[in-house]
Formats: structure tokens, C-alpha cells, sequence
């Protein structure tokens, strides 16, 4: 999927890089000063080795007058890296060089696809179990 910013009229609000060896040097320079040419307004990278490859595990900057300026990280006693996208209203977490999103207005960090897919396996289950509950009672019932 390609995003054009022509055909959607503005540029994206948020862009997340994410670390690799072969793009690190491009995501940090070139494509940088490009997406703050076009006016993206947030531009965060996230570096899962803790640093290896953009020499920091999560940062983020907010175009501000056609320059980025870095937005303030808090390392919080848990060992939590995290810094607050204002375009997404989320807090954007690093930890043991996993990515998490935490919102705090119902204070749960989002799930990912796999967490995701569980707790649907597992509701799945549970409902499974009181319709067969349910059933049990009616022909006791009936």
C-alpha cells in the first residue's frame, strides 16, 4: 500500500520506522528531511536491538516550522522508555525491545495481533461454554 499524499490531499500525521540494518542510515538522514519537506507531522523511530541501529531504542520529533524537534522520552522506573504522540493521543513504549502503545484514558496498553487473536480464541471459548451451559439447564428445565 502506497500513501500518496496528492491523491489524499495532506501528508500523514505519524510515521513509524522501524529499525533495520540495511535502511537505519536512510530512515535517520534522506528520509528524514524528506518527510519533514512533505510536513509529516510526527516521525518516530523504534529500534528493537535497544539502540544498535539509530543509536537509541525509541525516538520521536514533531515537525515544528519545517524542522523536527526531538519530543521528550521518560524512562520510567519499570524500565519503560516512553514518549507521547500527540497525533495518535497515545504514549509510544519501549521495553526489553518490544513496541507497545499504552493509552492512558483507559490506562491498557493496546493489544497486538497475536494478544489480539488469544483473547478472542479465548472469548470464543468462554461463550462456547455458557451456551453449552445454557443448554444443560434448558433440558433440565424442560
Amino acid at each position: 500500500l502506497l500513501y500518496l499524499p496528492w491523491e489524499v490531499g495532506k501528508p500523514p500525521d505519524f510515521v513509524l520506522e522501524v529499525g533495520s540494518e540495511s535502511t537505519g542510515a536512510q530512515d535517520t538522514g534522506q528520509k528524514r528531511d524528506i518527510y519533514a519537506q512533505i510536513g509529516i507531522g510526527e516521525y518516530w523511530r523504534f529500534d528493537s536491538t535497544g539502540g544498535e541501529i539509530y543509536g537509541e531504542p525509541l525516538a520521536g520529533e514533531e515537525l515544528a516550522d519545517g524542522q523536527y524537534r526531538h519530543i521528550a522520552l521518560t524512562d520510567e522506573p519499570d524500565g519503560v522508555l516512553k514518549g507521547y504522540s500527540r497525533s495518535l493521543r497515545l504514549w509510544l513504549c519501549w521495553r526489553d525491545g518490544m513496541l507497545k502503545f499504552y493509552d492512558d484514558r483507559t490506562g491498557e496498553y493496546l493489544k497486538n495481533m497475536a494478544e489480539e487473536r488469544a483473547a478472542r480464541q479465548q472469548a470464543e471459548t468462554r461463550v462456547r461454554q455458557l451456551e453449552d451451559e445454557l443448554r444443560r439447564r434448558q433440558e433440565r428445565n424442560s
